[in-house]
């Protein structure tokens, strides 16, 4: 081997080795501190290419994740109001059921209904959360008319379209979108042929008038019959207490014998009897001392017709009472269609948040196999490296050294 003080082989051999070491060194260092394997670009342009798109499509789902959690709170706000606008319903049918019953006062079951009924609204127009009311009119982002909120649920864009409880009907408050407003449930003030301003469900009121004579109107075989809601029919049939009723009881028909003595009753006593035998079967009846008119109500009544209309001097009045209970159970099915479409709303959105959860987490996992380091490994490469790293400069130490021996040649 030549010795030369111009080249020295074996430095520069112990250089390139320790310069190799050095760079090995730093990666490793770097993935240590980072975690990562692959942290830019220049480590590996495939995978930096793969995980950029992965890492992208975790912040999508992270923003449709957020969307879906506010669709959940939206949807639940509106179900707590509908369930509550369902017990109040629940409440005034319980208390309109029994308006028709004798004694009760009609302006405080006014006022009942008028409260439940604002109640309805006033839980409809707070079942708000960010701006968004499933049950009032909703508009969108300009300010126009729309019939559906959305709630992004993909990556791409795709949305859930939840339903305005209103739809396209236009209907400011709930109370008009579900036909709690109008006749019957407005403050009406009852007349002589509308006798119910809250009734049990009947569709007509009858004004006799006692303007007749005991000796026709409650003559023996005088009678009048009324229907009643469910088909069936009652006649009401004069007599005088020595002979029987003419009219023949059927198994649609009741047959009611009005006892009168027509020889001496007078016209108030032989209502007072109708009035009695009405009451006893059914129906309420009660005098106007005002006009002297027997006002006959329940059973749903639907027409009346009589014998001799001259004597009895009685009209069937059509009554704008409207039928409280029908409407307050068409009112209940309504919300309960509205709770069971929120109900379908609140599954589907669970679902898609949990399986936009699964598939971020299954996104993490899947970058994470692609470029998080192996600390384990680093941790032996970093320790095999360092020592690497002492005995390349050792062996540069000893490189150098060799210059120096040249010098003993001349001495």
């Amino acid at each position: 081997m030549t010795l030369s003080i111009n080249t020295n082989n074996g430095a520069m051999v112990a250089l390139q080795s320790l310069n190799a070491t050095s760079a090995e060194l730093d990666r490793t260092q770097n993935e240590i501190s980072t975690g990562l394997k692959v942290s830019n670009a220049s480590d590996s342009p495939a995978i930096y290419s793969i995980t950029a798109a992965m890492n992208g499509n975790i912040q999508g789902l992270s923003a449709v994740q957020d969307s879906l959690s506010m669709g959940a709170q939206i949807v639940s706000t509106s179900t707590a109001a509908v369930s509550s606008i369902i017990s109040t319903l629940q409440t005034l049918q319980n208390t309109v059921t029994t308006a028709g019953q004798t004694g009760i006062d009609t302006a405080t079951m006014k006022t009942e209904v008028a409260n439940a009924i604002n109640a309805v609204n006033s839980y409809a127009r707070n079942a708000t959360f960010n701006g968004v009311n499933l049950l009032t009119s909703l508009t969108d982002a300009v300010g126009a008319s729309t019939t559906s909120a959305n709630i992004v649920q993909s990556l791409n864009g795709g949305v859930i379209s939840i339903a305005n409880a209103l739809g396209s009907s236009g209907d400011s408050t709930l109370s008009s979108f579900l036909n709690l407003t109008g006749t019957g449930f407005s403050a009406e003030t009852a007349t002589s042929t509308d006798q119910t301003v809250i009734s049990d469900g009947q569709t007509a009121s009858l004004a006799l008038t006692g303007d007749v004579t005991a000796a026709a109107a409650f003559s023996a075989g005088n009678k009048f019959t009324l229907t009643n809601g469910d088909g069936t029919t009652t006649t009401f049939e004069i007599t005088d207490g020595t002979t029987a009723a003419t009219s023949i009881p059927t198994a649609t028909n009741k047959v009611v014998s009005v006892i009168v003595n027509t020889a001496s009753s007078s016209t108030a006593s032989g209502i007072g009897a109708l009035a009695k035998a009405l009451n006893d079967n059914g129906y309420s009846a009660s005098i106007d001392t005002s006009t002297g008119a027997l006002k006959i109500t329940g059973q749903s009544l639907t027409a009346f017709t009589a014998s001799d209309t001259t004597d009895w001097n009685a009209t069937a009045s059509a009554s704008t009472s409207k039928d409280y209970v029908s409407s307050i159970q068409s009112a209940i099915d309504k919300m309960s269609s509205i709770a069971q479409n929120l109900g379908s709303y609140t599954n589907q959105i669970s679902g898609l948040q949990t399986y936009s959860s699964n598939l971020s987490d299954a996104l993490t996992s899947g970058v994470g196999a692609l470029t998080d380091a192996d600390m384990a490994a680093e941790s032996a490469k970093l320790t095999s490296l360092q020592t690497k790293q002492q005995l390349a400069i050792s062996a540069l130490t000893v490189a150098k050294s060799s210059s120096q021996n040249i010098l003993s040649l001349f001495r």
